[in-house]
């Protein structure tokens, strides 16, 4: 059995510096990426006895909207408004409070803060935005780079420009302080339930597309956020447009 220090969240760190990606080691990782790709798939399903038929489950509503997910990379030069800007960042709105929000976080701690960079919205355009769950409402950080620095940094290949994009950014003290390392694996799956949030959210509407972007270059990001790597970690990304 483990025993646990005061050291809380010592292996999480250690485990966070070995995925860090930087300007150097971002290479490597393509690299890598295109050697996985040229492999033969596993299958995703574990082989069991057919299913008979009075064994297949009815389906629901979520269904409709999760099967029009998909990831979107083609995005067109029109402009967000501020009604799409709210759409996309209602999905994590606290909708009781600041500990009843719409994806769930491990003792209600939200481990989890989400920024916008946006690059063509209308009134924020070219904007750092930080998204307050509390009253549905933006603060303006700081200007933002143009697309052409910031694409330099995301690595994701997209034709045109995304409107914005969402950084997901953990503090994950928040949850080391009660559940000791445990709490690291929690605040990766706070973010992943926040990244599905949204991805419905966009899967639900008529022009809104998005795709999940992992490969962000971790201290260019933090930088331009104004955070410390001693208190913060990027979680992910996730681009947005029409």
């Amino acid at each position: 059995m483990a025993i646990f220090d005061n050291k809380k969240s010592e292996a999480f760190e250690l485990f966070w510096e070995a995925s860090t990606y930087n300007q150097f080691n971002i290479k490597e990782f393509a690299s890598i990426q295109e050697q996985f790709s040229g492999k033969e798939k596993l299958e995703s399903l574990l082989e069991y006895p057919q299913t008979p038929k009075k064994l297949i489950l009815p389906k629901t509503f979520v269904n409709r909207v999760s099967k029009k997910r998909k990831s979107e990379r083609t995005f067109s030069s029109k402009p967000l408004s501020k009604r799409e800007l709210g759409t996309i960042l209602s999905s994590f709105y606290a909708n009781n409070g600041m500990e009843h929000r719409t994806y769930p976080s491990a003792g209600a701690s939200y481990s989890l803060e989400v920024f916008c960079v946006t690059n063509n919205v209308t009134g924020f355009k070219n904007k750092i935005l930080y998204y307050n769950p509390d009253v549905h409402a933006v603060n303006i950080i700081s200007d933002a780079p143009k697309w052409g620095e910031l694409s330099n940094n995301v690595n994701v290949l997209t034709k045109g420009a995304p409107q914005c994009l969402i950084i997901f950014v953990l503090f994950p003290n928040r949850l080391t302080e009660k559940y000791h390392e445990r709490g690291a694996r929690f605040a990766l799956l706070e973010a992943g339930a926040a990244v599905q949030q949204l991805a419905m959210q966009i899967a639900n509407s008529k022009h809104l597309k998005g795709v999940a972007a992992g490969g962000l270059i971790d201290n260019y990001w933090l930088d331009i956020l104004g955070l410390s790597s001693n208190e913060a970690k990027v979680a992910l990304g996730y681009l947005c447009g029409k």
